[in-house]
């Protein structure tokens, strides 16, 4: 887990009252190292899980708020949501636990790496294929967590962890995740009337306090892709009401004047993404990811060339498998021919033997499917290319 540099401590942790209060209620089980961040609610430090020796990120409540319930709830919330989607693009949840003064915490992955803030904040903009790596692999964590029935609600780029060692995109902080598929009291924690969210990337809809779905959060992606690409925010105001506003009422700015190198399939695609009535947009965040891929490949250059080399390698992976099936199964046949003339059966066999070395193709082929889909959720470190 890693956090914007600005809530970074540089402070002493044994200062640090939950510090000090969580290394007795864990009694060694868990040490804690440093802290890597906080919020308003919560603090989120870097630890070493003693059994396995391996570290982990910590994130607590913190306890002024351990008497809120529904801070509390909330809290509980994001860990089950986490928990609940087991997903190469969302952080994974180890285990969940409570102190005896009734602080709440939950242990998972520590990714190292940075946010997708701090590489925008360092960068502005990003080469499209970039752009294109990201989007997919958030859509797929948010995909995921959709099937499930679980929307986001605060999709931004705070929330979007790059692995450094692969280049792998994770998803984090459900701590807003909302339940639309199922009755569920997490479903009910937010009040009716009430905005929840980042300003900058909220959907029309969850700007006016209505209903949410999956699309809600592709809308959120596609603000993401916009600033990503322009190295601005589709809108820009003094105040939170003011960006609701426009979310609602304005149209975004031309990405095509703003950057007249993006290939116009691009923009057509978060144009369409940033749909004002959900129906406009895609039926998922999945779809979206994928008409942004192919509509990058159109892209001259360097960039395209990334993306189109990705493209590439899967075609000649399906190419390898085919020879390689190829070869196997003349190899079969071959090697039934000998067997059933080598003990005299009768060739009639040949035919259904034929038919089940055919049949297995299909099943090859899909074998050959995942192991490229494996092979792509394992992207190759961003900063390398």
């Amino acid at each position: 887990m890693v956090l914007d540099p600005s809530l970074v401590s540089t402070g002493d942790e044994q200062s640090d009252p939950l510090a000090q209060h969580l290394a007795v209620a864990l009694q060694g089980k868990i040490r804690l190292i440093r802290k890597l961040g906080q919020g308003r609610t919560s603090v989120v430090y870097l630890a070493e899980d003693a059994d396995l020796g391996r570290r982990v990120a910590l994130k607590a409540l913190r306890p002024s708020y351990a008497r809120d319930a529904k801070a509390v709830e909330r809290f509980k919330r994001e860990a089950r949501a986490m928990a609940a989607c087991p997903h190469p693009s969302i952080v994974p949840v180890h285990s969940v636990g409570e102190t005896d003064a009734s602080v709440p915490y939950f242990i998972m992955e520590h990714i190292e790496g940075e946010t997708l803030r701090q590489r925008l904040d360092r960068k502005s903009k990003l080469p499209l294929h970039q752009v294109a790596r990201i989007v997919t692999g958030v859509a797929g964590g948010l995909t995921r967590a959709h099937e499930l029935g679980l929307v986001h609600r605060d999709v931004k780029p705070s929330d979007i962890l790059i692995e450094q060692s692969s280049g792998r995109i994770l998803v984090t902080d459900f701590g807003l995740a909302k339940i639309v598929s199922r009755s569920e009291p997490l479903a009910t924690l937010t009040r009716t009337g009430e905005v929840m969210g980042t300003p900058e990337y909220l959907s029309p809809e969850q700007a006016e306090s209505g209903s949410v779905d999956a699309r809600s959060d592709q809308y959120s992606l596609a603000v993401m892709a916009f600033e990503m690409i322009a190295g601005r925010l589709p809108f820009k105001g003094p105040n939170p009401q003011d960006y609701l506003r426009q979310h609602v009422d304005e149209t975004p700015p031309s990405l095509l004047q703003l950057e007249p190198d993006l290939p116009p399939e691009v923009a057509k695609v978060i144009d369409r993404g940033l749909g004002k009535e959900p129906g406009a947009r895609y039926s998922s965040a999945d779809a979206f990811a994928e008409a942004f891929r192919g509509a990058a490949l159109t892209a001259p250059g360097e960039d395209s060339g990334a993306v189109r080399g990705e493209a590439r390698s899967y075609q000649r992976l399906f190419i390898q498998a085919v020879v390689i099936y190829a070869g196997v199964a003349w190899g079969s046949l071959e090697a039934l021919t000998w067997i059933l003339e080598t003990f005299q059966a009768s060739t009639d066999l040949r035919r259904p033997a034929l038919w089940i070395v055919l049949g297995l193709f299909p099943v090859a082929m899909a074998l050959v499917w995942l192991y490229a889909r494996s092979a792509h959720s394992k992207a190759p470190n961003l900063e390398s290319r």
